[in-house]
């Protein structure tokens, strides 16, 4: 059965790559000329998915002409359709309300029970059974250097009801490259494949800002959102006489709908100074965010990324490790698809699976093109693993 499930993903791959209708893009600043990281990039009709990469490239891939949404907390959202995108790089540029100032908006319910009524409707209005196909990936430092990379493209397939999920996982193609020590492995990375999208779903990283002590240790205030009239920005910044691991906490959300469309944390440097002076801490960097669509009835993950940075013993030498992780929902489907048990994949990350690859996947069907700089650290790690083995 396993051989049928790895030949039917490889012809549909195939058949999928042969359909496509490639339009590379820069989204771009219209009033600074420089690129935007992170746009979210939606094909309406299909429902895929895609995202820009640092240098605000994406290679988007379409299985039929569609129109496309640019979105971005920071700028206003674009539509365009895919027909008029005809150039061999086409150039697509986001407007920013720059000249509008946030106000801190008085509310009669505290700031935190307003959170707390919105994870709840969140929850409730989160779309499941759905499957989420997904291109993970991850870059692992070492004392700053990079040492080892994997990706893949996985499908999640999401079950259960909105006060319980489960997933299954299902992993299409994956490579791993590099070498690692016992010093990182997957007991030590900050999220866990088995249950990260049901954290991501039912909002369980705000659950730190959700407590009656929270109050006492953070400053909360909801104010306007100048890029969106429909959004609502909720800030809970950490008090400066609070203590220990805080992030600063900010939760985009429609004000009409009454749900989360975005959520950022973050250790912020301050934060981390005081750490280090006063627990001598084994944290460097803590930060994650979540961003959410809506189609229709549809309430889902876009993309995410999270990164994590500790310090730990190795061999009596203190070693410096950072892991960065993005995830990107290239398809989205309310369906799920029929599979055996038997190709559920079950570990915490794909770091130890063996590499299997049809295809250029992470160029052609990831949703997110790798920048040049990335190219070469992967081509690096090619050329380092080549001349050990």
């Amino acid at each position: 059965m396993k051989k049928i499930f790895t030949s039917l993903v490889l012809l549909l791959t195939i058949f999928a790559f042969s359909q496509e209708i490639k339009i590379r893009i820069v989204v771009k600043d219209f009033e600074t000329d420089l690129p935007i990281d992170e746009v979210t990039v939606t094909a309406l009709k299909t429902h895929q998915g895609f995202l820009t990469n640092a240098d605000g490239e994406v290679l988007v891939n379409l299985t039929k002409a569609s129109t496309l949404e640019f979105t971005h907390s920071s700028y206003n959202s674009m539509v365009v359709k895919s027909e008029t995108l005809n150039k061999k790089i086409n150039v697509v540029y986001l407007d920013a309300k720059t000249q509008q100032l946030e106000e801190v908006i008085l509310t009669k319910d505290h700031p935190q029970d307003i959170l707390k009524a919105l994870v709840e409707t969140s929850r409730d209005k989160i779309t499941i059974p759905a499957n989420l196909k997904m291109y993970l990936r991850e870059f692992y430092k070492r004392n700053d250097k990079f040492v080892f990379f994997n990706d893949g493209l996985v499908n999640f397939q999401i079950l259960g009801s909105n006060s319980k999920i489960s997933t299954d996982i299902l992993v299409e193609q994956n490579r791993t490259i590099g070498l690692l020590d016992e010093d990182i492995d997957d007991g030590v990375l900050g999220y866990n494949l088995n249950n990260i999208i049901e954290n991501y779903y039912s909002f369980k990283y705000l659950d730190e800002i959700l407590t009656r002590a929270a109050r006492k240790e953070y400053d909360f205030q909801v104010k306007t959102y100048p890029q969106n009239e429909e959004y609502l920005i909720l800030r809970a910044l950490p008090l400066d006489e609070s203590k220990g691991m805080l992030s600063d906490f900010y939760v985009l959300y429609d004000s009409k709908k009454k749900i989360i469309m975005e959520v950022s944390a973050f250790l912020s440097a301050k934060r981390i100074k005081i750490l280090e002076e006063e627990e001598n801490s084994k944290m460097h960097k803590l930060e994650y965010k979540n961003v959410f669509r809506t189609e229709g009835n549809m309430y889902y993950l876009a993309n995410s990324k999270e990164v994590i940075g500790f310090y730990k013993k190795y061999k009596k030498e203190k070693r410096k490790i950072e892991v960065k992780n993005h995830m990107v929902t290239t398809n989205f489907d309310k369906k799920i698809f029929q599979y055996d048990k038997h190709n559920i994949f079950t570990d915490k990350s794909l770091i130890n699976k063996k590499s299997t690859v049809f295809t250029e996947y992470w160029e052609f069907d990831s949703g997110l093109k790798p920048t040049a700089d990335e190219k070469k650290i992967i081509e690096s790690l090619v050329a380092l693993k080549d001349s050990i083995d």
